[in-house]
């Protein structure tokens, strides 16, 4: 009898756990949209590449292949209709590069020769984001928060003599602006600049705006690596995500749709087969993380990371066929 009850029990855990897998392989066919990010040797090589990957498909493409104008094109954001990308470079043949941001356009076949909104001016014009709209772009002049129509025109300086600024990300609600400052994410909201909640760690950067909630940013543990967490408007505590690790860094956090189900993020995970930095992707339902290598076994050829760092994911709904 003991037999056959532990007989039947191992079959229940096997069929369980086939339904699991099951489930887990039906949901990575469903993935869509876009995601972009880039790649380059480090943040003063002035190398950079920037790609995207069909989420269907695997397909990988590199962005910048035929840009003649300007160089290192990195830390992308989609505009709301994915019909646009901002990022931050340099324009090409300066004797000394020069952070500026810049603006790109889908044509149907690819993505336009960029247009530089802010120089070269010889300042750090960095870190460029999209409003939920579309109609604004907030960036950072030499540590000075600015928002600019995304066209270029009509900037306005927010945090001029206040101490520096940096990663801008605007709020669900459009208005309000997330943004680091000495190691602490605030929350800049009709002029006031409201500090959010830190708890245990060293320091915090690189806000993305959730919903109306919530946000996500990256938190330098006690143990000085990086780890994502969940933080909140109305003060509670930040909560911490199952794939960080004391053991190596976890970073620039990027939500799939609502965030609720899918996280992008990059990970110095000694145990994926490349070194540097690499795209992985977190399933919050399961509780599995994936390097993206191992969601695309089988699709579009090449490992989509590198001996590189890659870095800076961001997604759109929208799918580009070239």
């Amino acid at each position: 009898m003991r037999k056959r009850v532990a007989a039947l029990l191992a079959l229940s855990v096997l069929a369980v756990f086939t339904i699991l897998i099951t489930v887990i392989q039906n949901d990575k066919e469903n993935l869509t949209g876009t995601l972009i990010y880039h790649r380059y040797t480090d943040y003063q090589s002035w190398d950079a590449t920037m790609w995207t990957i069909d989420l269907a498909s695997g397909d990988q493409r590199q962005v910048n292949s035929d840009w003649r104008t300007m160089v290192s094109p990195i830390n992308a954001h989609f505009s709301p209709d994915g019909q646009s990308i901002t990022f931050m470079g340099s324009a090409a043949g300066l004797v000394e590069n020069d952070w500026d941001v810049f603006t790109s356009q889908w044509n149907g076949e690819g993505w336009s020769e960029p247009i530089n909104l802010t120089g070269p001016n010889g300042a750090r014009d960095e870190d460029p984001k999209f409003s939920p709209d579309g109609t604004l772009i907030v960036y950072k002049e030499d540590g000075v928060l600015v928002t600019m129509k995304a066209d270029g025109s009509k900037k306005s300086y927010l945090t001029r003599g206040k101490p520096e600024s940096s990663m801008p990300y605007f709020a669900a609600n459009g208005k309000d602006i997330l943004f680091e400052r000495q190691g602490d994410i605030y929350l800049l909201s009709k002029g006031i600049e409201i500090k959010m909640y830190a708890g245990e760690g060293e320091s915090s950067y690189y806000p993305i705006g959730l919903d109306e909630k919530s946000f996500l940013y990256t938190r330098v543990q006690s143990s000085r690596h990086d780890a994502i967490m969940k933080g909140f408007y109305n003060g509670a505590p930040s909560s911490s995500f199952f794939f960080n690790s004391t053991d190596w860094d976890t970073s620039d956090s990027y939500p799939y749709q609502d965030g609720s189900r899918f996280i992008f993020y990059v990970t110095g995970d000694y145990l994926i087969p490349h070194g540097g930095y690499n795209l992985a992707l977190a399933d919050l339902k399961t509780h599995t993380r994936w390097d993206v290598d191992q969601w695309f076994k089988g699709k579009g050829g090449q490992d989509i990371n590198t001996e590189f760092a890659e870095l800076g994911p961001a997604w759109t709904p929208e799918i580009f066929h070239h």
